[in-house]
C-alpha cells in the first residue's frame, strides 16, 4: 500500500466475489451487508450482470436476486474504499455465519 494518494488516483476498488452460503443473499445477510457498509467512509456497490445495488439499501440488495453461486463485483469508492471492500469480501468469505 502506498502512502498518500495523488488526486489523479481515485479511491476506487473493484473486486470479484462469489455468493457461497447455501441460501444466498436473503434478508439476514443483506442486513449484515448494510451494517458493515455503514461503518466505513465509502460508497459500496454490489454489481451483478450490470445491475447495481447500493449496500446501504435493503430492497436494492434483495432485488439483485443472488442465490448460491452468484458472481458479484464489489465497487468501492471513497476515503475508506479499500478497507470497506476488504471487510465486505471477508463477510462473503465467512458465508455470513451460515453454511
Amino acid at each position: 500500500m502506498h502512502g498518500k494518494h495523488q488526486e489523479s488516483e481515485p479511491y476506487e476498488v473493484e473486486w470479484e466475489i462469489w455468493v457461497e452460503n447455501r441460501l444466498g443473499i436473503h434478508a439476514r445477510p443483506a442486513a449484515q451487508i448494510m451494517n458493515l457498509a455503514a461503518q466505513f467512509d465509502a460508497t459500496l456497490i454490489l454489481e451483478k450482470d450490470g445491475l447495481q445495488a447500493n449496500t446501504r439499501e435493503l430492497l436494492a440488495l434483495l432485488a439483485l436476486d443472488c442465490p448460491q453461486g452468484t458472481r458479484l463485483v464489489i465497487k468501492a469508492s471513497g476515503a475508506e474504499a479499500w478497507q470497506a471492500a476488504q471487510a465486505l469480501a471477508g463477510l462473503f468469505a465467512r458465508k455470513f455465519g451460515e453454511t
